[in-house]
């Protein structure tokens, strides 16, 4: 079954750009400055959309957060939580 849920990752300038997409529409976006933290904000991109309602595909990454002891890692360098309220906000008023 294939999941309406799709996330995309850029580099843009400097930083890391994870978008979350539902059915090509950007519902919501995090950025970072190390590669190494691009694992950690599409999980959390995909955690809040599982909150929210999600489906199979965001919970099944809630779940394998918490299979390994590995996977609880913080970011090791700056994270910018952007952009996921107001998109949210705009796509609401749509």
């Amino acid at each position: 079954m294939k999941s309406e849920y799709d996330v995309k990752v850029t580099r843009i300038k400097n930083r890391y750009h994870a978008r979350l997409l539902k059915n090509t529409t950007v519902i919501a976006e995090m950025a970072c400055e190390l590669r190494i933290d691009i694992g950690y904000i599409c999980r959390q991109l995909m955690r809040w959309e599982d909150k929210m309602g999600g489906d199979q595909f965001t919970s099944a990454s809630r779940k394998r957060l918490n299979t390994k002891e590995n996977n609880f890692r913080g970011p090791v360098g700056k994270v910018w939580h952007n952009l996921q309220y107001e998109l949210r906000k705009l796509i609401m008023k749509a």
